[in-house]
């Protein structure tokens, strides 16, 4: 009888190994509040070693720009038979920023826990160049200047045994920050806002003169969004905030504008 309850577990083990194989869980790159694909692949005394990156993240990111990254796994022990990989994301709070679509082929953009992965689907066989490259097309969030976005990502250098051993897991991060874009003349672009500093009201007037209506979103120097109010008319009430600088962004419509005001 155990004889046939081992042969049982096995066979469950194999199937959810070669499911993860096709599709990854989710929650598996590293990032805070994510764990790693060492819970199912045990990597002890294995021969095989890997190097995964991304390319074309870039260090500085101009608010609703899209940028194609690579997901590039190297297997450099050449001996590695599958690759796969999971990637999310992350801003202030580790949650979502920007927005993950158009994977290439053999590749899946998904969603849960307020995040994106993007992850294999199904794992890729290592080619004489033991190199595997994944694509997506992410865009990048409307936030202020300054703000640190961060990537996280774990690959699997698999021997292909479906079974649990034998397997690399690497992981790794990199981040960029938010800058507002070069091709405008940022000093043009800057909305007047008065008093500053100020208390209870703020009163706004974009570049072109005019008084919004939209939405005001107040943020941290560290890039947390903490409060947010409507625009009527160039007035904004201010939010019950503490004293202190803040990164203001006006937005109307799909245009944003960023300014720093001072709350007494």
């Amino acid at each position: 009888m155990n004889k046939l309850y081992t042969i049982l577990a096995l066979a469950v083990s194999t199937v959810i190994l070669m499911a993860h194989s096709a599709n990854p869980p989710n929650g598996k790159t590293g990032a805070p509040g994510d764990s790693l694909c060492i819970e199912c692949h045990a990597q002890s005394n294995t021969p095989i070693q890997g190097l995964i990156s991304v390319e074309g993240f870039p260090s500085s990111i101009t608010p609703g720009e899209a940028y194609v990254l690579t997901v590039v796994s190297r297997d450099t022990s050449r001996s590695a038979v599958k690759g796969g990989f999971q990637m999310t994301i992350l801003g202030p709070l580790n949650t979502k920023v920007g927005k993950m679509e158009n994977p290439s082929a053999n590749a899946v953009v998904s969603a849960a826990n307020n995040r994106q992965y993007f992850e294999h689907n199904p794992a890729g066989a290592f080619p004489d160049s033991s190199v595997i490259r994944w694509t997506v097309e992410w865009t990048a969030p409307e936030l202020p200047g300054g703000t640190e976005i961060t990537w996280y990502l774990a690959g699997n250098f698999a021997n292909g045994n479906n079974e649990e051993t034998g397997d690399r897991i690497v992981a790794t991060k990199g981040k960029g920050a938010i800058v507002l874009s070069g091709t405008k003349d940022v000093t043009l672009e800057k909305p007047t806002v008065y008093p500053n500093p100020g208390s209870d009201v703020i009163n706004v007037t974009l570049p072109d003169g005019t008084r919004p209506d939209g939405q005001g979103f107040f943020y941290s120097l560290t890039g947390l969004n903490v409060a947010q109010a409507a625009i009527h008319h160039g007035v904004i009430t201010t939010p019950d905030l503490p004293a202190g600088v803040y990164v203001v962004e006006i937005k109307q419509g799909d245009q944003s504008h960023f300014v720093k005001w001072s709350k007494i």
